[in-house]
């Protein structure tokens, strides 16, 4: 079996300028955000491998979204991976 990752436009769940895949049955996702970097934005991927990880993380992007448009498409996808891994583990 292949993991939702590798195949994010297929897998993956688009808020804004934020994608993220879930894998359900590992617990974990993948957000990818445009960040700034040196010169421009550069396409940027996370792994966050518990829902405790992505609770810590959805806090401080939630934090950042009123000056930072990312941030909130951030935090909603953080919020969606969540919800998502939470219901499979309560159903399992």
């Amino acid at each position: 079996m292949t993991s939702p990752h590798c195949d994010p436009l297929a897998n993956g769940r688009v808020f804004g300028q934020v994608t993220v895949t879930v894998d359900l049955d590992a617990g974990d996702c993948v957000v990818r955000a445009p960040r700034q970097g040196v010169v421009a934005m550069v396409p940027r991927s996370t792994r966050f491998h518990s829902l405790d990880e992505i609770r810590g993380a959805y806090q401080v992007q939630i934090g950042r979204a009123a000056t930072d448009p990312v941030a909130k498409d951030i935090a909603a996808a953080l919020k969606f991976a969540g919800q998502q891994i939470k219901a499979h583990q309560e159903g399992t």
